[in-house]
């Protein structure tokens, strides 16, 4: 079973982490123009994958 723990950023509320299975490190960053998700190597020096989802395709609660 994969271990996940979430931290908010105490310095930026728009930014969050999560480090999955003590392995990999996942920034997520909520920006005016959509969502950015960057993945860390192991070393955390090295973003492996990047993602950006633009405002238009961020689901709201509620919307489907």
């Amino acid at each position: 079973m994969a271990k996940f723990n979430y931290t908010h950023s105490e310095d930026d509320d728009d930014r969050a982490y999560v480090r999955v299975d003590d392995i990999f490190d996942i920034h997520i960053l909520r920006t005016e123009e959509g969502l950015i998700i960057d993945v860390y190597d192991p070393d955390g020096t090295e973003s492996v994958a990047s993602i950006a989802l633009p405002e238009d395709s961020v689901a709201r609660e509620g919307e489907e």
